[in-house]
């Protein structure tokens, strides 16, 4: 089974090509033609910041603090794109086109891979890659993760059957690649490293194992220069979203920041682990699916011992998703083995499976969904009529940062620096405000019904703010003051007074703006 059997016949397997290759185009076509009506608020701080350091301004999201609160290779392509095209909204279009790019070559590798281990099965294996790349993971880093993950998968199995010294550089620099694309994917190339090592020792291989001790430079060049790089202009090892996320003091609840697609992806590569590691424990299983599977389950403790809540979002889970579709694969491969009949059948479901998504998801709700961009209205009117220029925010800076000449601070503290954290904590948020001339506060839409006020009023929210409300005659609640606190180390930073005669903009499904006095004690 190392090898395509014939599960299709030629003229089927280009017909399943071709549908294939349409549908991906389709899906394309309403990321490409509408990108916001898809990107999470996170790829926002991506765009706004490689977009600032296109112009010159450095790394930072606001221009008022730098910040290194990303996985490092993104970043580098999100600048370069901004380079080329440099206004905000044409940018947003070549970002999807360079996503797009990246997804498609993750599905033609994919393929690829399945081609020579699956029997040719890898349409069962698009069913999960290609809603979750068009639909789950878009504007952040997981285009670029899930294409370097599957060359990993492929460049360490052909190292692993016939190393050369042009294979063991390629495997090397794809995997340093892989983890600067997604930095946790440390666990999984460091079991794929050591899987690979042990899978060298076989008689007339062991030549390899003296290549990878050859090719460690690689490494140390590029985790060397990220690493220094953090030292030397932020003064940490690693990023300040990944170190705040992991301070985590009350937004964190055992696997509470598992999403529903981690918990999905994690039953498909129990189940059908179990089925190829009973039935076909080959070579391929051996440095590909049971590295990976190890360092998915690395991933999933240090998630769900360590980190916030804030990772609950699906396209932190590329590499859980990525090994699933290739498991199903290989586990429907080896059960079909023998009932080749049912495989065009299969296949045929499948097509139609990914048509209903399309029709249903990406068009219907996504493509014909309602606009969540902010209306030019917010900064003609919070920005040239109030004046307001700097504003902290509670949550969801993204789009305002992108959308606005504001220069958005978010409280989580994702997109900033230990400085700020530390000024949080000795100076207070209205020491802050006054040295950095920070007159606004954006918090949620006022004002709250019971459902909203339960979810803001008198909670830790992130880690980083909590709403104090009043209740109105109406039957609803308005903020009158929120205290802030830092994170690292957590402490009280004190508190801003709501004044609601000081509100500047106010929408339904929106949010609202305060104007502050940083001079202003609350009673």
């Amino acid at each position: 089974m190392d090898s395509t059997s014939g599960f299709f016949r030629k003229n089927s397997n280009i017909g399943f090509g071709l549908a294939v290759s349409a549908l991906v185009l389709l899906y394309a076509g309403v990321f490409i033609a509408r990108p916001y009506q898809l990107f999470a608020d996170d790829t926002y701080f991506y765009l706004q910041v490689a977009w600032n350091f296109a112009g010159g301004m450095g790394s930072t999201f606001n221009n008022i603090m730098p910040t290194n609160g990303y996985h490092p290779l993104w970043m580098l392509i999100c600048a370069a794109v901004y380079k080329v095209v440099p206004s905000k909204p044409g940018g947003l279009h070549a970002i999807a086109v360079v996503i797009t790019v990246l997804d498609i070559l993750m599905l033609w590798t994919v393929r690829r891979v399945l081609q020579k281990v699956a029997n040719d099965f890898w349409v069962v294996a698009f069913v999960l890659l290609i809603p979750f790349c068009f639909l789950s993971q878009l504007g952040t880093e997981g285009a670029l993760s899930g294409f370097f993950l599957s060359l990993l998968m492929m460049t360490g199995y052909k190292m692993s059957t016939a190393p050369s010294t042009g294979r063991a550089f390629v495997f090397s620099l794809v995997a340093a690649l892989t983890v600067l694309s997604r930095l946790d994917n440390i666990f999984i190339v460091g079991f794929v490293w050591v899987a690979l090592w042990i899978a060298l020792g076989e008689a007339g291989k062991q030549a390899g194992r003296r290549l990878q001790i050859l090719m460690l430079p690689v490494f140390v060049v590029l985790w060397g220069g990220y690493v220094g790089s953090n030292w030397i202009y932020f003064h940490t090892l690693q990023p300040i979203s990944g170190l705040l996320k992991s301070n985590s003091t009350v937004d964190h609840a055992l696997g509470a920041n598992l999403p529903h697609t981690a918990w999905f992806a994690m039953a498909i590569i129990v189940v059908c682990l179990a089925i190829v590691g009973l039935l076909k424990r080959d070579l391929f299983f051996r440095v590909v699916e049971v590295p990976f599977t190890l360092g998915v389950v690395c991933h999933c403790a240090y998630i769900v011992l360590k980190m916030s809540s804030e990772t609950r979002w699906s396209w932190y889970y590329t590499s859980w998703i990525l090994l699933a579709a290739v498991l199903l694969a290989r586990a429907g491969s080896i059960l079909l083995q023998n009932k080749r009949w049912l495989a065009v059948p299969i296949a045929s479901l499948c097509l139609l499976i990914l048509v209903a998504a399309w029709v249903k998801l990406s068009y219907h709700k996504f493509y014909l969904g309602a606009d969540t961009r902010p209306p030019a209205a917010f900064n003609d009117t919070v920005y040239m009529q109030a004046g307001i220029h700097s504003a902290f925010a509670y949550d969801q800076p993204g789009l305002l940062a992108y959308y606005s000449d504001l220069h958005i601070v978010p409280l989580d503290g994702l997109m900033g620096t230990l400085e700020f954290q530390h000024d949080l904590a000795t100076k207070g948020i209205r020491g802050v405000a006054a040295a950095e001339h920070i007159d606004g506060f954006i918090g949620p839409t006022m004002p709250l019904d019971k459902g909203t006020m339960k979810l803001y009023c008198e909670q830790f929210f992130l880690s980083a703010e909590k709403l104090h409300c009043t209740p109105e005659a109406n039957g609803t609640w308005q903020a009158k003051s929120v205290d802030v606190f830092s994170r690292v180390p957590s402490a009280p930073a004190g508190t801003l007074v709501l004044d609601q005669s000081q509100i500047v903009w106010n929408r339904k499904t929106s949010v609202t703006v305060w104007r502050i006095d940083p001079t202003v004690e609350a009673k």
